[in-house]
């Protein structure tokens, strides 16, 4: 599979025949990261989960009362519990740094 520009000079090319007969999926999608982000915001919102675009993480710990949830706490003074907290803000998401050990050490 080739990939060109409109100037028709090759971008990438990828030979996916290595996996045929190893997944049912030899083949890859390629979706601007603002469609890919349209497509889970809107899933998100059918199922009724928030999503705090914009809040910056400056606190988060084990919820004294419930240990199945955390306290989160932004830098505007909001806080929310939560059972799930996702940081999508790359290898340096402060959510990674609160509960995860030193990233570097594994190379991110």
């Amino acid at each position: 599979m080739n990939y060109y520009n409109r100037a028709d000079t090759l971008l990438m090319g990828t030979d996916f025949n290595g996996l045929i007969g190893k997944t049912r999926f030899p083949f890859y999608v390629l979706l601007p990261q603002n469609i890919t982000e349209e497509i889970l915001n809107q899933k998100l919102k059918d199922v009724g989960i928030p999503v705090f675009r914009s809040y910056k993480l400056v606190d988060i710990h084990e919820n004294p009362n419930d240990g199945r949830v955390v306290d989160v706490s932004f830098e505007n003074g909001q806080s929310i519990t939560a059972e799930y907290v996702i940081g999508a803000d790359g290898s340096q998401s402060a959510v990674r740094a609160f509960i995860l050990f030193d990233l570097t050490v594994v190379g991110y």
